[in-house]
Formats: structure tokens, C-alpha cells, sequence
């Protein structure tokens, strides 16, 4: 596995999944090597490396990438699109280590520029729109979507990002070996990149740890409504707060946001602004044991992103514990937020659609055990550790390297 980050240096879903990959494989027997650098965690968050990081733990061997530069390479490999100290050592990891695949991930602020292996099966899982986006999300300067992507070195610069020299006028689509079998986590984003020539030869769906085989209290009425995950312009959160305040009359709910980032602050003051601290609560980071005590009384997940989302983990886990999912009709979620699901739709942005879901669900309060009954089943089925890894290993075995 190669990646710029991985726990505990990493920065969203994207190296988590990757650890969830290298933990199950690991559990059923498979060699695990995962190349990643912590310095690039070090330089946005500030946290110094420790060198217990490196070695072996959960079946897993750990590579660090590090260099007397190793903070100022990301910037770097972001500018350069490649970063030849960063590629060196990963060759003689590989090398050292002679991997029967070789699979990518996200590796912005390492290498940049993926390379495959000879007699090896080298493999891509897109994570978001890199191969298209410089800036990965396709998303314009106040927060609006782009369809037709511009002025791309601008839009970077405006948000305080180092430009990407080698993705300059005509180089914004990333050109990949042919040998390279590329992996997409829904049709959304798989369409996306084939509408821009980048061959996405599987889609092959997330996975989350069952978090709700441990769920030991589940209400079956529901007292709130949660969100959990970045607090950033991105995700919705003031399409859900409006929601809030717009329905509060009709519906009972506590609403609980989990989590931190730029707008917990203006969040709070907003909050208290309007006098609703007994219902609206932002705690910022919580433990594990404090999260599953508001799942177990939450009557629905929000996810109400107004940019296209992939597959957020956070709906995932949200089904495991068979919690109903309202989330934004955009990007991958309609492919998880389904009605067999127990789920339910609103337009992008659109306050008053996600107000009545809200008093929907109270007023529906009755149905909630068959609404979790239908969300945990459809975990289950589709969204399990073996139904994905079952799956991930049938597209491995299936790939002639030779081809």
C-alpha cells in the first residue's frame, strides 16, 4: 500500500480506508507492507513523528518515508508532481520487499506521480478527483461546483495551495501507465473520470468495521439526529443548522455535531446566538464510547454535503448501527442512501426539503425499528469487511500483470 497518510498521521477518510484494507488483509494472512509519510501530517497539523511509528503492528509492516527535508517535500511533490527522494526510497522498499501488488491510494505531498512494477499487479484506488482536479474536490472558489474545469492553477493559488506546475494548461488530466488498473469507490466518480479519458477499469464500493455489533443500547424511538465529520463550508453543515431552526416547532429532536474544523466556531456562536445550547450541541472531537452512546438514541445520520461526495464513511457506519441515513442527492450518495436502506433524499442545499425529512422522522417515530431493522441489513449486504474484501481480492486474482 502506498499513501501519503495513514494513522494516526492522516488527515480524512481516505487513509483510514486504507488502513481498514491493511488490517483485514492481515487478518486472513496476507503480507502487508504500507509506504507512507508522516512528515506531511507534521507540516498541516503540527504533531512531531515519532519513531515507533516504523515496524510492525497489527500484522502490518510500516515504511516511513523521511529525509533531512522531509518537511518541506510535500510542497515539493505537490509542485513538481513528483519527488525523486521520495520515489527512491519507495523503489527500495519495493525492491527490498518484492510485492506481489502494488496498490496505491492517495499520494499527494509524496511521490504525486504513480509508477507501476514489472511482473507485479499495480493498482489505483481513486479517492476523490485528483486524476482531474488539481485541487481534488471540483470545487470552484465559493463554494460551487466545477463541471468545466479552468483556470485550474488559479483556483489552487486562491486557497493558499502551491501551485502544480506540471498540471499547467494542457497537463491538467493525469495520464497514467497503461499497466495500471485503476479503482473507483462508486459510478459517480467512475463516470466523472471516463468523461475525462482516465480509463477507471472497476468500481468497487467502500467498507467500514462493523462499529455496530458493539452498539449494546439502541432506542427504538429516538430522541436526536446527528452529524459527525469535518465542520467545513463543503459539507452542508449551515444547510443542516437552517434545517434545525426551520423545523424546531414541529419536532422534538437534539441534534448533536460531532466533530472539528474552520466553522466550529462561527457554529457555536450561531447556536447561541439563537438560545438553542439545550438542543444543538457541538462538542468538537469525541471518544468512541461517547459517539456510540449518541448512536444508540439517534433517529437518523445527516450527511447534507453540497459537494460530490464519494462514499463518506460516516454513512457507512451509520447503517451498521442501523441508524437511518438523510443525506444530500449528490455525487456517490444516492448509491448508498437508498430507500431499501431505510434512507432518505433531499436536494443539495435545499433547507426546506431536509426541514420536512427532519419532521418526517419524528413525526414517524413509530417506524424507526423497521427503518433500523432495513439500514443495518443493507450494511449487511453490501457494505460489510467481507462482502469488500471478497470482491477486492477477485479483481487482484482476475489481473494478469503481463496485460
Amino acid at each position: 500500500m502506498v499513501s501519503t497518510y495513514y494513522p494516526p498521521h492522516h488527515l480524512g477518510g481516505d487513509a483510514t480506508f486504507v488502513s481498514y484494507v491493511s488490517r483485514e488483509l492481515a487478518r486472513r494472512g496476507h503480507e502487508v507492507h504500507v509506504y507512507y509519510n508522516s512528515r506531511a501530517y507534521e507540516l498541516f497539523r503540527g504533531k512531531e513523528q515519532r519513531a515507533s511509528d516504523a515496524g510492525q503492528s497489527d500484522g502490518i509492516v510500516k515504511h516511513l518515508y523521511h529525509s533531512r527535508t522531509a518537511r518541506f517535500d510535500p510542497v515539493l511533490a505537490l509542485s513538481l508532481g513528483m519527488w525523486g527522494k521520495a520515489e527512491a526510497e519507495l523503489r527500495r522498499v519495493v525492491k527490498e520487499v518484492q510485492p506481489d501488488v502494488m496498490h496505491w491510494h492517495n499520494t499527494r505531498g509524496l511521490i504525486g506521480r504513480i509508477f507501476t512494477v514489472d511482473q507485479t499487479k499495480n493498482f489505483y484506488t481513486v479517492h476523490d478527483y485528483t486524476p482531474i482536479c488539481p485541487k481534488s474536490s471540483l470545487m470552484k472558489p465559493g463554494m460551487k461546483l466545477c463541471d468545466d474545469p479552468r483556470w485550474c492553477t488559479t483556483c489552487v493559488m486562491s486557497r493558499g495551495k502551491p501551485p502544480q506546475l506540471w498540471r499547467i494548461r494542457g497537463n491538467r488530466v493525469i495520464h497514467y501507465p497503461n499497466d495500471l488498473r485503476i479503482i473507483a469507490p462508486s459510478k459517480f466518480v467512475a463516470e466523472k473520470l471516463r468523461n475525462e479519458h482516465v480509463p477507471v477499469n472497476h468500481v468497487l464500493r467502500g467498507f467500514v468495521p462493523d462499529v455496530g455489533a458493539g452498539l449494546t443500547r439502541v432506542s427504538q424511538s429516538g430522541d436526536s439526529i446527528m452529524y459527525m465529520g469535518l465542520l467545513e463550508p463543503h459539507k452542508g453543515l449551515m444547510t443542516l443548522l437552517d434545517a434545525f431552526v426551520r423545523s424546531k416547532d414541529s419536532q422534538g429532536f437534539k441534534l448533536h455535531i460531532i466533530g472539528e474544523g474552520s466553522m466550529r466556531s462561527s457554529l457555536l456562536k450561531r447556536v447561541h446566538k439563537l438560545g438553542l445550547e439545550n438542543r444543538i450541541s457541538i462538542p468538537g472531537f469525541l471518544s468512541n464510547e461517547q459517539i456510540a452512546a449518541i448512536r444508540g438514541n439517534a433517529a437518523a445520520h445527516i450527511v447534507p454535503s453540497i459537494w460530490y461526495e464519494n462514499a463518506p464513511a460516516v454513512a457507512l457506519e451509520a447503517m451498521s448501527c442501523g441508524i437511518p441515513v438523510i443525506a444530500s442527492e449528490i455525487g456517490g450518495l444516492p448509491e448508498i442512501v437508498t430507500e431499501e436502506a431505510g434512507s432518505d433524499l433531499f436536494a443539495p442545499g435545499n433547507v426546506e426539503q431536509l426541514a420536512g425529512l427532519i419532521v418526517k422522522t419524528w413525526t414517524e417515530r413509530d417506524n424507526l425499528g423497521i427503518r433500523r431493522v432495513r439500514a443495518r441489513a443493507e450494511y449487511e449486504r453490501r457494505f460489510k469487511p467481507e462482502v469488500h474484501i471478497s470482491e477486492y481480492l477477485r479483481i487482484i486474482n482476475e489481473h494478469d500483470p503481463g496485460t
